[in-house]
Formats: structure tokens, C-alpha cells, sequence
């Protein structure tokens, strides 16, 4: 028989760029469908991922699961939002310890980068969220905010080292950072080669701390 743990959509917290959430984080239980969820769409594929599977994962009955998530598409337009943002707290409290140098930056963008690396998942999902979001509307506008949310705290993160160049300036490396760890990610994730994307990747900070300090 079902438990009578509160359910997900009793309570909905807000998103950072908004948007309401249709599951409740905090809930143990739906944290646990969420990564296993994410693992399983990150293995098989959305398509090929079932309810069952999911629940399976986790020794639960596909019940249960749908108890919490009326559909695969209710799932995934979830999980890439809780998985993202576990990425994002890394970082905020990368920036929280900070100094304010440019050492602080890029140590809060290496911490991002290490919650990526710890977690092999989040880049298999991410491919698949995008993929799916090209027929999906609403799973486009929510992959399009965590992207937002994204670059707000890596602009937060390198605000101390370019005041003086400016938001437009900000903003455009914000972006470039995000799409290097995104490009990076992807890249190993299909070749595989860890060591060349590490140097790439250590590259890169090497770059921006230059310019950070130019």
C-alpha cells in the first residue's frame, strides 16, 4: 500500500528564472525518481526509457513512480532542472568562499566543472533533453532558463573581475564559459579521451585568468 508521504505537487517551489516546478525537491522520495530517472534516459534514451525501468531502478513498483509523475515527458521536463541545479549549488558556494579575485573566479568555475566531471550522467541527459526539446516546446523554454540561470551565476562568479569592462563584457564571458564546459563535456562524453579534454579545459582557465587580470 502507498505511504502517505506528502505528494510531489502539494508543494511547488519557483525555479530561478520563474517558473514554478511541478515536483517537490525536498521530498526524498522524488529526489530518488529524479536521479534515477536521469540515469536511465541517460543510458537508454528517452524513448527507449520506461516508467517501469525507472521505478526498477530504485526496486519500486511502476506505481509508485507514476504516483509522483503522470508521464515519461512530466519526468524529463523535471529532471534536467533538478540535475542542473545541484551543478549550480556547487558553484554558488564556490562564490559564497570567495575573495573576490580573480582566483575566485576561476576556482568557481573549476568547482562547476569538477560537479560535471563527478557526475557522468548529467551530460548523457543533457543530449537528451536537447534532442527532445526540439519537438517540445515547454521542455525547450525550461532547457532555455537553465541555461539562463546558468550564466547569471558564472556572471555573479566573475562580477569582481569585470567591473570596469562592463555587463555586455560580463555577459559574453559568461556565455563563453558555459559553452566551453557545455562543448567540453560533450566532447568527452562522445570520444571518451579524459586526459585532452582536462588540458583543454585547464587551457581555458588559463586564458580567462589572463584576461581577467589584463
Amino acid at each position: 500500500m502507498m505511504n502517505t508521504e506528502t505528494v510531489a505537487s502539494a508543494r511547488k517551489p519557483t525555479e530561478e528564472n520563474g517558473s514554478a516546478r511541478s515536483a517537490d525537491w525536498d521530498n526524498p522520495r522524488v529526489a530518488s525518481i529524479l536521479s534515477a530517472a536521469a540515469k536511465c534516459f541517460a543510458r537508454k534514451g528517452f524513448t527507449a526509457t520506461t516508467l517501469a525501468e525507472i521505478g526498477k531502478e530504485l526496486g519500486l513498483r511502476k506505481s509508485i513512480v507514476h504516483y509522483y509523475f503522470a508521464s515519461k515527458a512530466a519526468l524529463i521536463h523535471e529532471v534536467q532542472s533538478f540535475t542542473y541545479h545541484r551543478y549550480l549549488d556547487r558553484l554558488k558556494e564556490a562564490i559564497r568562499n570567495g575573495d573576490g579575485s580573480s582566483q575566485q573566479a576561476t576556482d568557481a568555475l573549476r568547482a562547476l566543472w569538477d560537479a560535471i566531471q563527478n557526475n557522468k550522467t548529467g551530460t548523457g541527459l543533457n543530449i537528451e533533453v536537447w534532442s527532445a526539446a526540439r519537438r517540445d516546446a515547454e521542455l525547450k523554454r525550461r532547457a532555455a532558463g537553465l541555461q539562463r540561470d546558468a550564466r547569471q551565476v558564472i556572471r555573479d562568479a566573475i562580477a569582481p573581475v569585470t567591473q570596469k569592462a562592463g555587463p555586455a563584457r560580463a555577459e559574453a564571458l559568461a556565455t563563453l564559459a558555459l559553452a566551453v564546459l557545455n562543448g567540453l563535456s560533450v566532447t568527452e562524453y562522445l570520444e571518451g579521451e579524459e586526459a585532452k579534454v582536462q588540458e583543454a579545459y585547464a587551457t581555458f582557465l588559463e586564458i580567462l585568468r589572463a584576461g581577467f587580470d589584463s
